[in-house]
């Protein structure tokens, strides 16, 4: 696997994943860079989504090796909230991220305000 490069829709935002390793039978993990800002966590090299509006990206995240979440980042207020469940596959319908899974019923999670977003002072400066 490689290093992978995304832009959000209105191009102001650039999302660099460094390839660091993968896992026996498993998709690729990648270290976080937004916007040349070190990001925590790593993202699993599947799936992405981003807001029209380009303010939030979705990805399949783990905090440590090796597990599954999923995370959405504020890319304006450099801040990342963790859902309390993990969606495998997945779309924005803003106010919500819904599981786009034949299987899931329609499962999803709506923003309602009430999310604990883990602080920007968790993302560490390029050096």
């Amino acid at each position: 696997m490689a290093d992978i490069e995304l832009i959000t829709p209105d191009g102001r935002h650039q999302i660099y994943l460094g390839f660091e390793g993968e896992p026996p039978h498993g998709d690729s993990y990648h270290s976080i860079w937004i916007n040349n800002v070190r990001a925590p966590g790593y993202a699993w090299g599947c799936l992405f989504a981003c807001t029209p509006d380009s303010r939030f990206l979705a990805m399949s995240w783990m905090e440590k090796l090796f597990e599954r979440k999923t995370a959405v980042f504020d890319l304006e207020e450099r801040r990342y909230f963790v859902l309390p469940f993990y969606l495998q596959s997945f779309r924005f319908r803003w106010p919500r991220l819904e599981s786009t899974e034949i299987e899931s019923d329609g499962r999803s999670y709506e923003f309602n305000g009430a999310e604990v977003w883990r602080a920007s002072h968790s993302l560490v400066e390029s050096q």
